[in-house]
This record gives C-alpha cells, structure tokens and sequence, in this order.
C-alpha cells in the first residue's frame, strides 16, 4: 500500500489499519501489475504463452478433479486439526492465538469490519476465484517450474518447492497441494486446467468458512477448550481424505518426470504443423 500510495501521491500512515475492502482492492491490483510484467517481459523474451497455457484436453474428466478438489480441502481440516491438537497442550498461546487470528480472518468476519460489506463480498470473489488462480498458476507452475527446472533440473525444482511451501501455517497441505498443482500441470499440460482446480479449491474454502462461521462456530467455552473437542472431526476428515489426495499424488508421481508443459505443447505443435505441410 506504500509503494501505490507513493506512486499515486496518496500520503500513507503505516500506523493505521486498512479497511479489508482497501487492502483486497490493492492486492488485486498488485497481482494484475505484476502479471501484466510477467507476461511483458515473456513476450520480450520470445516465449511463447500459448505453449505454457496449453488447452484444455479433449472430453477431459471434470468430475474427477471436483472431487480430488473437494478432498484436498477436507484433507486440510483433517491434518490442520491432527497437527496442532498435540500442540495445543505443549504451546497453547501459540495455538490460541493461531485459532484467534483464523476465527477473525473468516470472511463474515472480515466483512463486518468494512465500510460496504458487499462490495467487499464482490472483491473477494473476484481476488479468490479470479486473479488468484490466476497468479498463482502462471506465476508458480507456468514460469518457476520452467525456470527453475532448466537452470537446476526437476529434483531440485522439486525440492525447491517443497522448501518454498513451508511458510503456511498449515504447512502439511501446502506441501501436498503444490505437489498436487504441479503434477496436474503436467499431467494435462493446461494451465486451464489447474486454474479452474485453484478456484475450485477456493470456492469449497469458502463455502466451509462461511458453514462453520455460521453453523459450527456458536460453542461457549474456551477457543482451545472447543478446538480440542472437534479433533474426533478431524481424524474423520483426514481418515477419508488422505487415500484419495495421497494416492493421486503417488499414482502420477512419475509425470514429474516426464518433458514439461511448454515443451511437450511446443513439440506436439511442430509436429501438427510438419503432418499439415506433408
């Protein structure tokens, strides 16, 4: 907000805390800029975006990918609520206040703080089921997973992944869902594809969020006191999730190894355009 309000000549006051609808509205703004740069500096560089984006693959099976979407989210209840449980007695504060800090994050939440709750609402839509997805798959699989692959070949990409997923606080599936974005990038070669999964992935988010905000969330008694109490639902949720998010992980595992996105659609373009002239 610095950096906008100085380019803008809008005087900026890093004391006081910005209505949510502000701070969406500039980190959507943000994220546009910096796709637009990207996205110049590709073309500069001769690289051509079609090949990175891919097409969607012919009578491709949507069904299965709504319900590994649907099961990655469950997933990350169930291994959130498994993970910090034990934690909860060992640093309690810690957890406290984590728990805290989500309760208050909650979209509900966030929007009672605003000056036009629906006007945050369609800002939202727009940051987590648009330009989200969007970034973070060009930005993520589509130029780092080129880029590094070809300056430290694939098992360092792979791990340089690992290690760049670990700044989530629900680290455990943010490990498993890069994996799960790169191996279908690869797998469908479309960048479509994983787009639509990230927003998919973004919309059941919310739909939980908004569920349990409303429904779930009404228990008296200490935070800690209610998270502890909901670990039996999270051993469910990680018991049906897991085979289905950890088993897709180690079925296609070995497409990693495979040519990569840009290369492959180049490839399969050449030799289209070789079969047309002969």
């Amino acid at each position: 907000m610095a950096m906008i309000g100085y380019t803008r000549g809008i005087p900026f006051d890093p004391k006081t805390p910005l209505d949510p609808f502000v701070d969406k509205i500039a980190e959507t703004y943000l994220m546009i800029l910096l796709l637009a740069l990207v996205w110049r500096q590709c073309r500069l560089a001769g690289i051509e975006i079609k090949y990175l984006v891919g097409k969607v693959p012919d009578r491709y099976q949507w069904f299965p990918l709504v319900g590994l979407a649907i099961a990655s989210v469950v997933f990350a209840i169930g291994v959130f609520r498994i993970f910090y449980y034990p934690l909860s007695f060992i640093v309690p504060s810690f957890v406290e206040n984590l728990l805290i800090d989500n309760r208050n994050s909650s979209i509900l939440m966030t929007a009672s703080k605003t000056f036009f709750p629906a006007l945050y609402y369609l800002i939202f839509a727009i940051y987590y089921y648009a330009t989200s997805p969007i970034f973070s798959a060009f930005i993520l699989m589509a130029i780092l997973l080129h880029r590094w692959a070809a300056k430290w070949g694939k098992t360092r990409t792979v791990i340089a992944f690992f290690l760049l997923s670990l700044n989530s606080y629900n680290f455990i599936f943010s490990v498993i869902a890069t994996f799960i974005n790169a191996i279908l990038y690869v797998k469908t070669r479309s960048l479509l594809v994983l787009i639509f999964f990230m927003a998919l992935i973004n919309l059941i988010w919310g739909v939980w969020n908004v569920s349990y905000t409303t429904f779930l969330d009404k228990q008296t008694g200490s935070t800690l006191d209610i998270f502890r109490s909901e670990v039996q639902l999270g051993v469910l949720f990680f018991v049906v999730s897991a085979p289905w998010v950890i088993g897709f992980i180690y079925k296609n595992w070995s497409v990693l190894k495979g040519p990569l996105p840009y290369f492959a659609n180049a490839s399969e373009a050449e030799t289209i355009k070789a079969d047309s002239e002969t």
